[in-house]
């Protein structure tokens, strides 16, 4: 395994001592976004730790049942993290027996009847932070009253959480507590939805966990080299007065797009306008929101064949300027030369590891969301907002408040 110094109070993207990082109300968000890569380290070696408790777990399921219900689920960042996972864990999950879903809790919490069936055995992935969210508690809840075969998965950042000291009493609770740190104590959760993410690929696929070392290897690299050379243009990129941002992204990638909008939208406590949509979606209607105002963001696929339409869209924005004077960046792993000379402004991963040959779009997710992170960082300064809690009136809360939850019959 890469090692990789977990951060302390070293400045890794904001050139500040920890006392001004304190002043301008950044100190937890750039600690918790710089320190991902060495807890992706750590997330991975947890993993390896509890394997045979894991595959325990799974055993007594799939010896039981012949077709079981996987709903992957959470409320904001948290859902995205299923979101982004799904298409892949569809593709690769090792047991066919599970059909996966990517349900938010809340829907599941709303609308209990078109997610939870009686008799169909279903597993449900929780991803929480804090583990004391209304809509985590009550979806877990409900699918223990609705389900009559219900299993959970809590991967969760906090161990002293209400997911994380719920009593199992069935033994149908697999509990997976993410490394010291992933528990974001800024407002917008960063490390907690990569350290999360990256388990639950890792648990889907057990037996193939130390071919996976490699990956984790590349992502910790890219990750860390994210910081070391596109830091200038990313600050560039944020003086820009724009005020909208849009995200495009293919498979996997649209998740993640749904997350780095949300990640500039919280941190600019709403001053930025932002959208997220796939490159083949984006012409649909959404399309007439560019204008001199917005930055368009496009996540290039490794896969040749998506990326294809990645270009597509990202040239045919790129030759819109003239015509409502937006500004267009690209994102993608290996250079492309097509994407550089039809964006104003361009970053491609650099790294000095050979490319894992079971590298698929979801890893791209680790290093490319960190650019959304930094990016939203830098823009939340810029406009004099304090990204540790860019909401002072408390009208949106780090754990949300003011959700009431009903009794279903």
């Amino acid at each position: 395994m890469k090692k990789i110094k977990r951060v302390g109070v070293e400045t890794l993207f904001i050139n500040k001592t920890e006392e001004q990082l304190k002043e301008l109300g950044v100190y937890h968000t750039h600690k918790e976004i710089s320190h991902q890569p060495a807890l992706w380290g750590e997330t991975y070696q947890y993993i390896q730790r509890e394997k045979d408790r894991i595959q325990a777990f799974f055993h007594a399921i799939t010896a039981k049942y012949e077709s079981v219900k996987v709903i992957l689920t959470g409320a904001g960042t948290s859902a995205f993290v299923g979101d982004t996972v799904e298409p892949y864990l569809t593709k690769v999950c090792e047991n066919k027996a599970f059909t996966i879903h990517s349900i938010p809790t809340t829907n599941i919490v709303s609308n209990p009847g078109y997610y939870l069936e009686e008799n169909m055995p279903t597993i449900m992935v929780s991803f929480a932070r804090s583990g004391n969210s209304p809509e985590s508690v009550a979806a877990v809840e409900l699918g223990e009253q609705i389900v009559k075969d219900f299993y959970s998965i809590h991967i969760t950042c906090n161990p002293d959480g209400f997911l994380a000291k719920k009593p199992d009493i069935r033994n149908r609770t697999l509990l997976l507590v993410m490394p010291e740190g992933s528990n974001d104590e800024s407002f917008a959760m960063t490390s907690s939805f990569t350290c999360m993410m990256l388990s639950v690929l890792l648990i889907f696929q057990m037996d193939r966990l130390n071919t996976l070392e490699d990956n984790v290897n590349w992502i910790m690299d890219t990750g860390n080299n994210v910081f070391e050379h596109s830091l200038p243009t990313l600050k560039e990129l944020s003086s820009i007065p724009f005020t909208s941002l849009i995200y495009l992204g293919s498979g996997t990638l649209l998740g993640l797009s749904h997350e780095a909008s949300l990640k500039m939208l919280e941190l600019t406590d709403g001053n930025v306008f932002t959208y997220f949509e796939s490159p083949l979606g984006f012409r649909h209607g959404p399309k007439t929101l560019l204008n001199d105002k917005n930055l368009t963001v496009v996540f290039i696929s490794s896969n040749p064949y998506t990326q294809k339409y990645d270009l597509d869209i990202l040239k045919e924005l790129y030759a819109e300027k003239n015509r409502c004077g937006l500004n267009v960046m690209a994102i993608s792993n290996q250079y492309i030369n097509d994407a550089e000379e039809n964006s104003d402004y361009y970053l491609s991963i650099k790294t000095e590891l050979d490319i894992p040959a079971s590298l698929d779009d979801v890893w791209l997710s680790f290093p490319y969301i960190i650019y959304a992170q930094i990016l939203a960082v830098y823009k939340s300064l810029n406009l004099k907002i304090t990204p540790d809690n860019p909401v002072p009136n408390g009208s949106v809360n780090r754990v949300v408040q003011g959700v009431t939850i009903y009794p279903f019959e």
